[in-house]
């Protein structure tokens, strides 16, 4: 495996991403049979929730996300008498391991990535019955007579309500969310002011001239990790909405479009080719890998990077070392002056968890009413609140306080009137499309190419793509 390829195979990257999905797709799919959608079920209300052994997934195995993880389930432990709650890594390490345990009857009673409403790649475990239907229950009254359902908040709403052109279960809940994910720009508020740049850039001018005031100080304007091509392809994710608009980009990335054909593509391209030209990217970016990016930014040694909303939570411990307190900001990418596309869309997802099926499960029996106990502690206010402010978690829960990171609250209120469409749209759960879409912007972010190369690269691999797909690959 190259260095540029490392990022694939790396535990905390493909956690923020959901890449589970791609080997559970590639799974699903091998195995997939006539897809039928299971009936509304009974509520878990209907049966009394009893102590026993349930298998829930965590992202990590230490640190404080688990240490969070842990203690929801030590109090189903203290109240449910016989419960003995197992933690089972889900994430890329065990992605095939678990793939293969939901199909042979195995599943982990609680985990993630079998369902996102916006996400065509993981309907298969839906529609071949794997996941269990929650609609009944977040239907339920909780403790203070709120439906489960109406404390979610309206953003992630588009992520986990079943919404499916054509489908049988409209309305339906095939999980819970518990975080919602934000990609937005995140900046050194110090760098800012040595620049003299007095607020965030709301427009692609702006942020051309921010660049340049930077660069005039001596900061280098971008930190990005090169490496790593979703990270370099992000921003043509943003500029390309921004400037051809939502459908545009679906006609070419899942259509049959090419790039070529609309000359907002090339444009930008062309204004992406800038930041080598110009030499706005941090110094070392080609050969850091995605974490060296991130803790070097926190170091000083770029004014902007285009993240993930978990950033903070994984850099932690980078942080915590540091000499004096980083400043760090919040903005949504800026407006394109003109652009066909929503100038106020955000891009993100909803982390969710979902249930087994007790019906496809042979091994064992799928504790449903204590597995939904857990659930609704999980997204409770109260542990809504925990997550925000010890690991800098958006809340999905409706009246939690979000972080406390300058901008956020402004970003959230954007993204709340306008439509959130789900990260890379989707894209990097199939790893031969991703290929296609992100190595031309990689390359062009590492000076192997110009703007219009890449679009030849991108139609070229499309095509390829499309032949593969065709041919039943």
């Amino acid at each position: 495996m190259s260095e540029h390829e490392k990022w694939r195979t790396d535990a905390r990257f493909l956690s923020n991403h959901g890449l589970s999905r791609r080997d559970v797709l590639k799974a699903s799919l091998a195995a997939s049979g006539i897809a039928f959608i299971r009936a509304l079920p009974a509520s878990a209300q209907d049966g009394a929730i009893t102590g026993g052994d349930i298998e829930v997934g965590v992202f990590y195995q230490q640190g404080a996300w688990f240490d969070h993880c842990k203690s929801i389930g030590d109090s189903l432990e203290a109240d449910y008498p016989g419960t003995k709650v197992k933690y089972t890594f889900c994430n890329t390490a065990s992605d095939p391991d678990r793939a293969l345990r939901w199909q042979n009857g195995d599943p982990l009673d609680v985990d993630t990535g079998r369902w996102n409403n916006q996400a065509v790649t993981t309907w298969d475990w839906v529609n071949n019955g794997f996941v269990y239907n929650m609609t009944t229950d977040v239907a339920q009254p909780l403790a203070n007579g709120t439906a489960w359902k109406d404390t979610f908040t309206p953003a992630v709403s588009s992520f986990i309500v079943d919404s499916r052109d054509g489908s049988t279960t409209p309305g339906a809940y095939w999980g819970v969310p518990f975080e919602l994910v934000l990609m937005v720009m995140q900046y050194n508020q110090d760098h800012f002011t040595t620049a003299g740049i007095t607020k965030p850039p709301a427009t692609w001018t702006e942020f051309l001239a921010a660049c340049e005031a930077l660069a005039a100080k001596g900061i280098k304007p971008i930190c990005v990790s090169g490496p790593t091509a979703p990270y370099c392809a992000q921003w043509w994710d943003r500029l390309t909405q921004r400037i051809v608009g939502k459908q545009a980009v679906l006609d070419v990335a899942f259509g049959t479009a090419k790039a070529a054909d609309n000359p907002g593509f090339l444009t930008a391209a062309q204004e992406l080719q800038k930041f080598k030209t110009n030499d706005w990217f941090m110094d070392g970016y080609d050969g850091a890998d995605f974490t060296t990016a991130q803790a070097l930014f926190f170091q000083g040694q770029a004014a902007m990077i285009h993240m993930g909303s978990w950033l903070t939570t994984e850099m932690t411990d980078v942080i915590a070392a540091l000499p004096t307190p980083f400043k760090l900001g919040m903005f949504d990418f800026p407006a394109y002056d003109g652009g066909a596309g929503d100038q106020n869309a955000g891009f993100g997802t909803a982390q969710t968890w979902s249930i087994a099926n007790p019906d496809k499960a042979t091994s064992h029996k799928v504790p449903v009413p204590l597995a939904v106990e857990y659930l609704k502690r999980w997204t409770s206010i109260e542990r809504a609140n925990e997550r925000s402010d010890k690991l800098k978690m958006i809340p999905a829960i409706a009246g939690a306080t979000a972080p406390a990171i300058d901008g956020l609250s402004d970003t959230l209120a954007r993204s709340a009137s306008s439509e959130m469409i789900v990260y890379y749209y989707g894209i990097h759960w199939d790893t031969n499309l991703s290929t296609a879409w992100w190595n031309p912007i990689q390359a062009l972010f590492l000076g192997q190419t110009d703007a219009a190369g890449a679009i030849k690269m991108l139609d070229d691999g499309l095509a390829q793509y499309r032949e593969l797909k065709a041919s039943g690959g």
